[in-house]
């Protein structure tokens, strides 16, 4: 295959209950890797992360303790892609969305896992202990709406652009609910995510400092796969703790990423997400006339097995 590979790491809402439960239970490659997490996870947590996904609770239930939804999103990524590397794919860069900018920093080896699953976890409890609950809502339209409706948008932020008609805004949750409501009343179709936190806004300065305090204590390196950005839409030069922070504080402009990419060649962009939602924004915005292709590891709506065979069809 002559395209250059981009794996893609996803953030907070991506998650959900029984995510990679097919593989887990029938790869012993993927179960080793999520075990493996899991040891590291266990005494930060006084829980088995593994027990948290795989059992009590059905797929649609609500899953958005950042306590857990954190170091998840990380191994459940991670683990995917050291199955990738098992099928013998070896990409050629890095892409993080959010809280995916410090996954793919840890599959990059800039930073190791066990610090990544620390950091995970750190930001996860400071953001609970310190931050005021807040939404994040989904929205299948042009951010020019923004501007046509700026009542109903007040006291929310613009914290994601995805595609031309998918962008995602924070807020206080009365807020966001007020929002969702009156976009439903203008056949305005939103979603709200399951996330808690004011991620991308100021609601979570509050953690800045301490979360400073922990990330000068994390060893970093010089990273053995280029990691692009979806703040700085483009390759980051040091993958340290300001990076990190400047990824999950200020908003992700992912279409943006995406079009600087291809102005420079055709790519394949894997998904390692457990929904497969940066497969379907890249889609989004690619031309019709492009030769890039998208593919997802899993999502929520079929067989994991039957999604990774499909996977490993395209890329033989």
């Amino acid at each position: 295959m002559n395209k250059q590979i981009i794996c893609m790491f996803s953030g907070q809402g991506s998650q959900y209950y029984k995510m990679g439960k097919e593989l887990y239970e029938h790869n012993e490659q993927f179960r080793y890797w999520m075990d493996h997490c899991d040891e590291m996870i266990f005494p930060l947590l006084n829980t088995s992360l593994v027990d948290v996904l795989y059992k009590g609770k059905r797929k649609s239930e609500p899953f958005d303790d950042i306590l857990y939804t954190n170091p998840a999103i990380l191994s459940i990524q991670y683990s995917m892609f050291k199955l990738l590397k098992e099928m013998g794919v070896q990409p050629d860069f890095l892409l993080g969305y959010s809280m995916g900018e410090l996954h793919a920093a840890v599959v990059s080896g800039a930073i190791s896992l066990e610090d990544g699953i620390r950091v995970s976890v750190d930001i996860a409890k400071l953001t609970h202990e310190r931050t005021q609950p807040a939404g994040m809502l989904a929205i299948m339209e042009s951010k020019t709406i923004m501007t046509r409706y700026p009542d109903l948008f007040h006291n929310c932020w613009l914290t994601a652009e995805n595609f031309q008609e998918n962008f995602v805004v924070s807020g206080l949750p009365h807020a966001i609910q007020n929002l969702h409501q009156n976009l439903n009343k203008e056949n305005i179709i939103s979603q709200i995510l399951p996330v808690k936190y004011g991620f991308h806004t100021k609601l979570i300065d509050p953690i800045e400092e301490a979360y400073t305090h922990i990330f000068s204590n994390i060893k970093v390196v010089p990273p053995k796969i280029p990691v692009i950005s979806s703040l700085q839409a483009g390759t980051v030069r040091e993958l340290n703790g300001d990076y990190v922070w400047k990824a999950i504080r200020y908003p992700v402009n992912f279409e943006q990423t995406i079009e600087r990419i291809l102005e420079t060649g055709d790519y394949t962009f894997i998904d390692m997400g457990p929904s497969g939602t940066l497969s379907t924004f890249v889609k989004y915005i690619l031309p019709s006339d492009s030769d890039s292709i998208s593919l997802q590891m899993i999502n929520q709506f079929g067989s994991d097995l039957n999604v990774i065979q499909k996977l490993r069809t395209c890329l033989c």
